[in-house]
């Protein structure tokens, strides 16, 4: 079977001109520990962070953790952790998960996410069944969510689990909703939703909304698979979602060494074909985020995208 899919057609090594890669790390989900490598405490998370932005991501995408590794909804478990990392002098994009917390969070709960320091905030463009249950994104739960996003100045994720979900997203942005530009993530191998299939890359691409940039979170087991599909991502001017929320192994389905370690892949092919790496400060300006205020920046070592630019 090729990678992404039995009959897979799908792959060119012709590099799409674009903008810079904005690069998605996805640091720890909502799932109990994956191996040692994984961060599932409140520090640990911070610190991959700051690790994750100095080899290369523009973008960190947090799920807010407990001292005992589990997992909180809780505002202020939430600003505890940005503001942590802005001590730092991490100056990434920050991404929180709005997300149900398996199952756990209510529409409320979700909603005092918007409010709880991010620049960015997931927003599930649909239901579907995740897994044994519903993930229960009803139109009116996204539209309260869509209004008081736009409400702020945060903007969305748009997350598209299934094709049919681009319904919703467009009807957004034609009622006003949803301000441009959008960055719409298209998120395969989640049980209920898209499979991981490269097939499937040319259907989404081309319901995109006009000018709207997106990226692709490649959740599997198959390290073929996902480096497969992220290639062909960046090639065809996507942008990328990486991390150990999506994925634990390395080139040789081995365990991978660290979020930082797949960021840091990311940036050598973007590069490898052709493609330059965004910073935080080009990710707001292409999402259309206001500017970061200062922030305290630590000295950067090795060799990431964000390596050397001054504060």
């Amino acid at each position: 079977m090729e990678p992404g899919g039995a009959g897979c057609r799908y792959q060119d090594d012709q590099l799409t001109p674009s903008q810079p890669l904005v690069i998605t790390a996805a640091l720890t989900g909502g799932a109990p520990r994956k191996g040692p490598a994984h961060p599932v405490t409140p520090e640990a998370v911070m610190a991959d962070a700051i690790a994750a932005w100095r080899a290369g991501a523009a973008i960190v995408h947090l799920h807010a953790r407990t001292a005992d590794g589990g997992t909180t909804m809780a505002p202020a478990a939430y600003r505890s952790m940005v503001t942590a990392i802005r001590h730092g002098g991490c100056e990434a994009v920050i991404d929180l998960s709005a997300g149900d917390d398996g199952g756990k969070a209510d529409h409320a709960a979700r909603l005092a996410v918007i409010e709880s320091g991010g620049e960015l905030v997931t927003l599930a463009c649909g239901p579907f069944n995740l897994g044994g249950r519903l993930y229960d994104n009803s139109p009116g739960f996204v539209d309260r969510m869509a209004q008081a996003i736009a409400a702020t100045a945060s903007k969305p994720i748009l997350e598209v689990f299934d094709t049919g979900q681009m319904a919703t997203l467009n009807r957004l942005l034609a009622e006003g909703a949803l301000v441009p530009p959008v960055m719409v993530e298209f998120v395969m191998g989640v049980p209920g939703g898209m499979p991981v299939d490269l097939k499937l890359l040319p259907v989404l691409i081309e319901r995109l909304p006009a000018g709207a940039l997106w990226s692709i979170s490649i959740q599997t087991h198959d390290p073929v698979a996902f480096r497969a599909i992220q290639r062909q991502v960046i090639l065809h001017g996507g942008h990328v979602r990486t991390g150990l929320e999506d994925h634990v192994f390395d080139a040789k389905g081995g365990p991978v060494a660290g979020n930082a370690a797949l960021v840091a892949e990311a940036v050598v092919v973007a590069r490898s074909l052709g493609r330059e790496i965004a910073t935080a400060d080009q990710a707001r300006r292409l999402l259309g985020l206001p500017a970061l205020p200062s922030v305290d920046v630590q000295p950067r070592h090795g060799s990431g995208a964000n390596r050397d630019r001054g504060a």
